[in-house]
């Protein structure tokens, strides 16, 4: 299984950041590699997105199904593959350091049982770190641009 976690300190208020995390089409579009995404309800979204495993690129495309809301600080998600066999969970907290500071942790699990995920495990590996590591701060960053 394949897992990323990522923190990063988001210059913005509590109420700044649950705004932007609560909200699924301000930050899909931040995922690596995204292509589109359709909400179908509060809860449950497609996303297509391309994602890179060593020298072999595939398209990608997940259910994302918000598990909990727990207002002002976490959402938590799990993911399934529709078009490769995948499933995985997934959060982003928020934990208040002081008003203005919120140190922010994204994670990402996910296994996969396709047969090219097993031949590249240690690329799929490195590619959730990857994954966790530059969505979490793309967040971060997108936040902080609605704050400034």
């Amino acid at each position: 299984m394949g897992k990323g976690i990522h923190h990063v300190n988001v210059h913005a208020s509590q109420s700044s950041v649950w705004t932007f995390i609560r909200d699924l089409n301000t930050w899909a579009p931040l995922v690596p590699g995204y292509r589109e995404h359709t909400i179908l309800s509060d809860r449950e979204s497609h996303w297509k997105f391309v994602a890179h495993y060593g020298v072999v690129t595939k398209k990608i495309h997940v259910q994302v199904l918000i598990t909990e809301w727990i207002e002002p600080s976490e959402v938590k998600f799990t993911l399934t593959g529709i078009n490769q066999r995948f499933t995985g969970t997934g959060y982003f907290k928020a934990d208040e350091i002081n008003p203005l500071v919120i140190r922010m942790t994204g994670c990402l699990m996910i296994e996969s049982t396709s047969p090219l995920a097993k031949l590249l495990q240690t690329t799929f590996d490195h590619m959730i770190v990857d994954l966790t590591r530059e969505l979490t701060s793309a967040v971060a960053v997108a936040i902080e641009r609605k704050e400034s």
